[in-house]
């Protein structure tokens, strides 16, 4: 199978909207190092993963440490 790194970060970072907008909508706002730890997140595994912990969560410190630090 052909990965293309372009490819790569062009699907983490639509994960990576997704992801905010979800936070967005249950806490308001995203602080600066929860947005920053996330985009530095590539694999699309650990994304999905987070994708469904941003639906579960109980509060954004739940997120974070989820989070590389």
């Amino acid at each position: 199978m052909f990965e293309s790194p372009l490819l790569a970060k062009m699907i983490a970072a639509t994960f990576h909207k997704c992801i905010l907008a979800l936070l967005e909508d249950r806490f308001a706002t995203v602080p600066d190092d929860v947005v920053k730890s996330l985009q530095e997140v590539l694999n699309q595994k650990k994304l999905r993963k987070l994708a469904v912990l941003a639906v579960k969560c109980p509060d954004l410190q739940a997120f974070r440490k989820a989070l590389p630090s």
